[in-house]
């Protein structure tokens, strides 16, 4: 279960994961936040290709870190 807080209507509570759903369950909000354990996320949801973890052909592609010098 995903866990979710909504500054708006003060609310927090568990719901099931639902990729087309960024709004609070309760009172429809944006401005909500979400806590969804990795294991609830399917596969190839956008969630798991984010800027922290990056795909396997963007590791391929990149160069090694350049040294810097003093």
């Amino acid at each position: 279960m995903a866990v979710f807080q909504c500054r708006t209507c003060g609310k927090e509570g568990t719901w099931v994961y639902d990729p087309e759903r960024f709004t609070c369950p309760l009172c429809d909000s944006i401005d909500v936040r979400f806590v969804i354990p990795r294991d609830e996320v399917p596969e190839g949801d956008p969630l798991l290709n984010t800027p922290n973890s990056p795909s396997e052909k963007d590791r391929e592609n990149s160069s090694p870190p350049k040294k810097v010098e003093d």
